[in-house]
């Protein structure tokens, strides 16, 4: 069905001039035939009080029959005009508001799309700077990290890593060419323990920090190698280590055979009688592989409920299967493997 077109606010309005000039003019007829019909009733009266003359008084009679069946349909003619004139105005008031509520969702509409489209500008530059970001701190290497040490200027410290110095020089960056952002350094926790303050980065004027804060010390410190003032030995960035030690998860076996598997040189092992555990998944790895577990339910579940008791006591744990597989070692290699990459890592990142 198709849509019904709404009435457009200048017809309505030419509709309601008409009828006013129509309810101008009945009501102008209507005051006319008031007096019209006051003379023939008092023309009858008068006939009936001399009673002489009866075709005359039936002649006043049909006179004033008329002028009243005149001023009746002038009477029903205006109330129906005015019915008209209330829902034309009616809808004139309803296309008024409709008006104004179509203007105001076209004006957010136009505001959202404007915001939109300027907004995809701001996105695509924040991407940008992003990229931008990344790249700055990838090309702040371990050896010109130190030279951002010195602390001639609010909020900056030593000692601290490539990426939180390239974090501080765009947001220097930030709040100097948009200071109307208050811009601020996190609260990060330190490997030397606690926490750093949450800082504001303060702008400055007619300066970008990346040259005058970090370059430019460096350049001095070339110099001074270079003329034999300084050592060609330069300090590096030096990450802490962080904990290697691998979290271990458990997972759920079906033990077809106690066994047992070492815990540490000089510890007792330990025994995994219950025929459904949780173990190490490196020990339920080796003892699946060596036919001890299952991580599938096996067939004979009811046996093996009915012959091993849940609790084993009295017997030498040595007289159980050896899985050949000692935990604590395990982790040891894990720590030292780990260790190994990171330090070959940070080499890598050092050359």
């Amino acid at each position: 069905m198709a849509k019904t077109k709404p009435i457009a606010a200048h017809s309505l309005e030419s509709e309601l001039a008409g009828l006013t000039t129509t309810r101008d003019n009945l009501q102008a007829r209507q005051t006319a035939s008031a007096a019209e019909l006051e003379q023939a009733v008092a023309a009858r009266r008068e006939l009936l009080i001399q009673g002489s003359d009866a075709a005359a008084i039936a002649e006043a009679e049909r006179t004033c029959r008329e002028v009243e069946g005149t001023a009746a349909g002038i009477a029903d003619a205006l109330a129906e005009v005015e019915r008209r004139i209330g829902i034309t105005e009616d809808k004139i008031e309803d296309a008024r508001i409709a008006g104004e509520r179509e203007a105001a969702a076209a004006t957010l509409e136009r505001d959202g799309t404007a915001i939109d489209a300027a907004a995809e500008r701001v996105r695509q530059a924040v991407a940008a700077l992003a990229a931008a970001q990344a790249a700055l701190a990838g090309a702040i290497t371990v050896t010109s990290t130190p030279h951002f040490g010195k602390y001639d200027f609010g909020g900056r410290r030593s000692g601290e890593a490539p990426e939180v110095v390239a974090a501080y020089l765009t947001g220097h960056m930030i709040a100097t060419m948009l200071p109307g952002l208050d811009v601020s350094e996190v609260m990060r926790k330190i490997a030397a323990g606690g926490w750093t303050d949450r800082r504001l980065i303060e702008p400055t004027e007619h300066e970008l920090p990346a040259k005058a804060l970090l370059t430019d010390p460096m350049r001095e410190a070339a110099a001074q190698v270079r003329a034999g003032e300084a050592s060609p030995d330069l300090p590096r960035f030096h990450r802490p280590e962080p904990d290697f030690t691998p979290q271990i998860e458990e997972v759920q076996v079906y033990v077809l055979q106690p066994f047992r598997y070492g815990t540490g040189e000089g510890r007792m092992p330990a025994i995994v009688t219950r025929v459904i555990d949780r173990v190490p998944v490196p020990v339920a790895e080796r003892a699946i592989a060596a036919g001890l577990a299952s991580d599938v339910e096996p067939r004979n579940l009811t046996d093996l409920h009915a012959r091993r008791p849940a609790a084993v006591t009295g017997v030498n744990v040595f007289a159980f299967p050896d899985l050949g597989f000692d935990l604590a070692d395990w982790k040891a290699e894990q720590v030292a493997r780990r260790r190994a990459e990171w330090l070959a890592e940070q080499d890598r990142q050092a050359a």
